[in-house]
Order: structure tokens, then sequence, then C-alpha cells
């Protein structure tokens, strides 16, 4: 019940900010539904909001804040993620992970994105002693409002007492939807 109570205060705390443009994301493939928020707060940072359930893994909530930068064809953000694990197998806990994502115009409807995250023992607490994230998709935007999506991702919860536990290590679709 704890877990969903965060869940609804981060939704809330989201509606109550002003921003230019949100997207959501929904990606899934057999076993894991990744869901996410991304609120441009103006057009040099952004906050993202996400959620992951995995059938065999457990919960993840997440937030993330990052500074962004366009360049050309290139989209730079770079930023802190923090993420709260609640793993059926596997011991729970937390982690603030710094990385960023990037994405290259490879036309004006097909895209690269590509997002990595690490936490080193001395930004994990509980049960968790790191973390690390990697993310690649291939994006094709529909209309401009709407795109889809076909990519990988892994990741991955590091402890000292426990065995290191893989929540998510695979191919997913989905599709984003800007309002």
């Amino acid at each position: 019940m704890a877990k969903f109570k965060v869940a609804s205060v981060l939704l809330l705390s989201a509606a109550a900010l002003q921003v230019n443009a949100s997207e959501f994301n929904l990606g899934l493939n057999n076993d894991v539904v990744y869901t996410e928020l991304e609120l441009q707060l103006n057009k040099d940072t952004n906050a993202v909001l996400s959620y992951i359930y995995g059938d065999e893994s457990g919960h993840i909530a997440q937030g993330a804040m990052h500074m962004t930068h366009d360049s050309g064809v290139h989209h730079f953000e770079v930023g802190a993620q923090l993420s709260q694990l609640w793993a059926d197998y596997a011991p729970n806990g937390s982690a603030l992970s710094v990385g960023g994502r990037y994405v290259l115009a490879m036309g004006p409807k097909i895209s690269l994105h590509a997002a990595a995250y690490y936490a080193p023992s001395v930004l994990s607490f509980g049960d968790v002693d790191g973390h690390y994230e990697l993310d690649s998709k291939v994006q094709y935007r529909v209309t401009p409002n709407m795109a889809l999506y076909v990519g990988y991702r892994k990741i991955a919860f590091e402890y000292d007492h426990a065995r290191d536990f893989t929540f998510e290590d695979g191919a997913y679709i989905g599709g984003k939807y800007r309002f």
C-alpha cells in the first residue's frame, strides 16, 4: 500500500507544477510495463516521473530532474534520478543515480534514443549497494504529438549481503503521446 501512496504523491506533485509541454510514455514487454510522465519545466529543465511494474520482479518508482541542451540534431539531458525498489524476491532499497539521456534525430520522423544512469554504493540506501540502468530505442514519430518505438532496457540492483538483482533485461515496444 505504501508504494501506491508514494506514486500518488509524485503524480499529484507533478499536476501542481506549471509546465510548457508534457509527454506520456507507455512501454511494455511480456513481463514488464513501464509508464513515464515527462514535464518540460522550462526550455532548459525537465522532470520525469515513472513507475515500472515487473510481473516477476516487483515495482520501481522513479523521479528524475535533468538539465537539457539542444544542438542541431542532438538533444542532451544530464541530471539525477531517484529510484525506489520494492522487489518480490530481493531486498528493497533506493538509489540516487547520476546520468542522462541522449537523442539523435535521424530525420523528421525517426530518432535514436539512449539513456544511462549509475548509482555507486555511496548513493545507494536501504539494502541496495548499487544500481545501473541502460536503455536504447528507435522511435518513429507518427504525428507531431504521437510516436511509436522499439527498444532494449536493462535495470539492475547490486547488494553487499544478497545476490545482485536484474529487474529487467530485454526488448520492449511502446508509444509516446505529447499533450
